[in-house]
């Protein structure tokens, strides 16, 4: 639920997609810069964690106690059956043991089906 903005309330509300509760595991890739600096590279040893919610711009992940170095991660996760997604994310922000992470590289089929997804679910 998209928050209004109150007069009364100080806090605004920033996102651009409406967000819904998504309870899936999703793996997740660091991706470093590479030595050359001119390239990244995806990590090996992903973790895999719990997500929270999805939106169309980004997902919400429950980490724990893990340390985030990276700010650029690879996701591995489905929403549709038989139908494993790659997207690229960017750290939002950070605390409480969750990661907010923008999606940056996620193709115009990735959208539809999160786009849909939220629709069905909203």
């Amino acid at each position: 639920m998209e928050r209004k903005k109150d007069p009364k309330d100080s806090r605004v509300e920033r996102r651009k997609y409406p967000r819904v509760r998504f309870k899936e595991s999703v793996v997740v890739h660091s991706v470093v810069e590479s030595k050359s600096g001119n390239v990244f590279e995806v990590q090996g040893n992903p973790l895999v964690v719990q997500a929270q919610d999805v939106s169309e711009g980004g997902i919400r992940l429950e980490v724990g106690k893990v340390a985030t170095p990276s700010k650029i991660f690879k996701l591995n996760f489905q929403i549709q059956k038989d139908k494993p997604m790659d997207v690229y994310s960017k750290l939002a922000w950070n605390g409480n043991g969750q990661l907010g992470l923008q999606f940056i590289v996620a193709d115009e089929e990735i959208r539809r089906i999160i786009r849909g997804f939220v629709e069905k679910t909203k």
